[in-house]
């Protein structure tokens, strides 16, 4: 369904196609309305009508269901799904410092912007979803690509990349939903300041550089080891 979406923004439609269109525009913001306000807690079909001030059985009707409405949303406001639409969009072969580090920033951005996408990440950490665990499969295979064309720098080294990730990941989840609902500094750090965010980032990037140029290190010295002496 949402792949039908995406193809209608693609072309100017008139008749009952575009106003099929707009109103599954309308649902879809209601839902990020209501994302944004209450929580995941507040999706039910006719709250999510209401809002959208459509039938509910268009719901039924356009999406399937309630999951099939909440699905679509979910893919297409991930920012990992964003990320591997745009990588797939513009193909890289090289996982580079820069590229890494403009990934985690680009990510943390997006968090600290969007409440919607932060009360999703506090749903997939409260309970079971089918759906938000589909999503977290996808997230794993996008990750999967990006670290098979990272591997060449840290195979063969101590330097464990993928565990890396998962740290920085976690902590910009972390990061962005304290900054959200709490005043206190983080570590003396006051996230709820540019100063204070752009220290984080900058921490962040240093991670990274260090993981490469560690990386890079260990593969001279065995380099160096097993050269043989003239």
């Amino acid at each position: 369904m949402c792949c039908i979406l995406g193809d209608m923004k693609t072309r100017k439609i008139q008749g009952p196609i575009r106003d099929k269109q707009k109103t599954m525009q309308k649902l879809l913001q209601a839902v990020g309305s209501i994302l944004q306000s209450e929580g995941h807690k507040g999706l039910k079909v006719s709250k999510i009508a209401d809002r959208a001030k459509v039938d509910k059985k268009l719901i039924y009707n356009y999406f399937g269901s309630l999951d099939g409405l909440i699905d679509c949303y979910l893919r297409e406001h991930d920012f990992w799904k964003r990320t591997d639409d745009n990588l797939k969009a513009h193909p890289v072969t090289d996982i580079t410092i820069e590229l890494m580090s403009g990934i985690f920033r680009n990510q943390f951005d997006f968090l600290e912007h969007s409440h919607e996408m932060q009360n999703i990440i506090l749903w997939e950490l409260s309970e079971y979803n089918r759906r938000l665990s589909e999503i977290l499969d996808e997230r794993e295979r996008f990750g999967e690509r990006v670290f098979q064309l990272s591997d060449k720098y840290f195979a063969g080294t101590p330097v464990n990349f993928r565990a890396v990730n998962a740290l920085l990941v976690s902590a910009v989840y972390y990061i962005v939903l304290h900054k959200r609902y709490n005043k206190n500094t983080l570590c003396s750090i006051d996230v709820t300041t540019p100063e204070g965010k752009d220290q984080i980032l900058e921490a962040i990037d240093q991670v990274i550089k260090w993981c490469y140029a560690e990386a890079d290190k260990s593969k001279k010295a065995t380099a160096k080891k097993i050269t043989p002496v003239p």
